[in-house]
């Protein structure tokens, strides 16, 4: 995959910094040329999204299991947003019930991602996810 001239802008919404730093791992295993912004909970990714001020992100990768508002809820508002019709939402959660991943479906998320137990099959799946999402994302 080649380094687009600007940072794909990936908006992550995910409160375990063990995630987050297994998340960047994989970014930079794929050479992914990436601006990763990142809320901590979900009422803080819920006022960046209503902000008409915060640039459009290429991609959402989004916890549902979030403090201060549930994944949910930030999935709704997202899809709520015109502006914002257009961007892939990726669920990324622990969670692997089968009730989780329908209603996620049925809101608009685009890909569900378990997150692996090891580091190898964390970097492969999810790597192998973004890639799928943005590419999807770009015809």
């Amino acid at each position: 995959m080649s380094a687009p001239s600007t940072p794909t802008r990936i908006f992550l919404v995910e409160d375990n910094p063990g995630d987050v730093y297994l998340l960047e791992k994989t970014l930079r295993q794929l050479e992914m040329n990436y601006e990763l912004i990142r809320y901590i909970d979900g009422e803080q990714a819920l006022r960046a999204i209503t902000d008409d001020d915060t640039p459009v992100p290429d991609l959402i990768l989004l916890d549902l299991n979030l403090p201060r508002r549930e994944g949910f809820d930030v999935l709704r508002s997202v899809r709520s947003k015109p502006r914002l019709s257009g961007v892939r939402v990726g669920i990324f959660t622990s969670s692997d019930a089968a009730k989780d991943r329908h209603r996620v479906a049925l809101i608009g998320a685009a890909r569900y991602i378990h997150k692996p137990p090891t580091l190898e099959e964390f970097i492969d799946q999810v790597g192998q996810a973004i890639k799928e999402l943005l590419d999807t994302a770009a015809q």
